[in-house]
């Protein structure tokens, strides 16, 4: 079977991109007669072979016109180029699987379409307008060119039923996983010492958008006591431009005041690893998820989680992790507070986390997705 991938946004570090390049390594591995197409930017044959790696039997084909290397005006335009680009590219596949919410469609015989969440159609998630407003029409195109539907959890399956009733076409679960760099391992001093990390802290990891919920948990925290904040810390991993961070410093300028409140942005991923399997919690009670990628790999490295109630979150984290309302700032805090001073409840969820993230594996999720 030849599988085509559009593999333009390829190269991050969100849960989408780190999803499209552990997916197409997996089923790699996984099915190694198949063949395995990847059309990108005509700039990044290098860069997407060297995340597939030297040798590996692959088809890389740089065909379509970069968007941004043109003026704002023009980029409806060039997106139709980019379509006919990807269409020829991907002529004479079996099947062309589109792994996010790509602003183009290519004509092609057999079509699948993962869609990780509708997030953008709900007003409570304080997402970006102009998204918002461009991305029911986006997923329509993708829904109605589709001959079948991947997702991630059962969650955003039946989120689709809702709100496309139309669509009678097959939906499958795909569960995600987190790859086997995730794993224990001691964060050493050097590592600390880089980062300014010398006491016990808990970890955010998260973009710059309202739907991670940030400015509740900023406020979770300062309502802890000062003598608590002046023993532990909370570590921000936020990826970004300098120009989002900056706003996010202006924003909350009185909170990183505050000498236990730490910001890291794009650290490498060896760094992130080590931060996750020394933190006492995982913090990330964000306002939804359509799987929720950090939680499987905080578990994977023993870390323990505090998470939202809602969306696709409790089929991620089953009985491993400690819920709260994510609206409720004090649910938050109250969490945090245990799990800096509770050593027995810390050890408790990361066993449980451990032995939950060993049931995610990206193999699986290839086979489910191959099947």
């Amino acid at each position: 079977m030849v599988i085509a991938y559009d593999a333009s946004q390829f190269a991050g570090q969100s849960g989408i991109e780190r999803y499209s390049r552990e997916l197409i390594r997996a089923m790699l591995h996984t099915y190694p007669d198949d063949r395995i197409r990847l059309i990108g930017d005509t700039t990044q044959e290098v860069e997407i072979r060297g995340i597939i790696g030297k040798g590996t039997a692959v088809d890389v084909r740089p065909a379509m016109t970069s968007e941004h290397r043109v003026a704002l005006p023009f980029r409806r335009l060039v997106r139709m180029v980019r379509e006919r680009q990807l269409t020829s590219a991907a002529r004479g596949a079996d099947i062309v699987h589109l792994l996010g919410p790509q602003k183009i469609v290519p004509k092609a015989t057999r079509l699948a379409v993962t869609i990780h969440d509708l997030f953008p159609m709900d007003e409570g998630m304080e997402l970006d307008p102009i998204l918002a407003r461009r991305f029911p029409a986006r997923v329509t195109q993708q829904l109605r060119s589709a001959n079948v539907v991947l997702t991630p959890s059962a969650y955003v399956a039946g989120t689709i039923r809702e709100r496309f009733p139309w669509y009678h076409g097959p939906i499958r679960v795909t569960p995600l996983a987190a790859s086997d760099a995730f794993r224990p391992m001691t964060l050493d001093d050097a590592t600390r010492s880089r980062y300014g990390i010398e006491r016990s802290f808990l970890l955010f990891i998260g973009r710059v958008d309202g739907r991670k919920n940030l400015r509740r948990i900023l406020a979770a925290w300062m309502s802890l006591p000062p003598s608590m904040r002046s023993e532990h810390d909370l570590v921000l991993l936020v990826p970004g431009t300098d120009d989002a961070l900056q706003r996010l410093r202006q924003e909350h300028a009185a909170t990183f005041r505050d000498a236990s409140v730490r910001l890291l942005s794009n650290i490498p991923s060896a760094d992130m690893v080590g931060l996750l399997s020394a933190a006492r919690a995982l913090v990330f009670t964000t306002l939804g998820e359509g799987f929720g990628l950090p939680v499987v790999e905080a578990m994977r490295c023993g870390c323990p989680v505090i998470t939202s109630n809602i969306t696709a979150l409790p089929e991620v984290g089953g009985n491993a992790v400690l819920y709260v309302d994510p609206r409720r700032e004090d649910e938050i805090a109250d969490a945090m507070a245990k799990c800096l001073l509770d050593d027995a409840l810390v050890d408790e969820l990361r066993q449980r986390g451990l032995e939950r993230g060993r049931s995610f594996t990206w193999e699986a999720t290839a086979r489910a997705t191959h099947d």
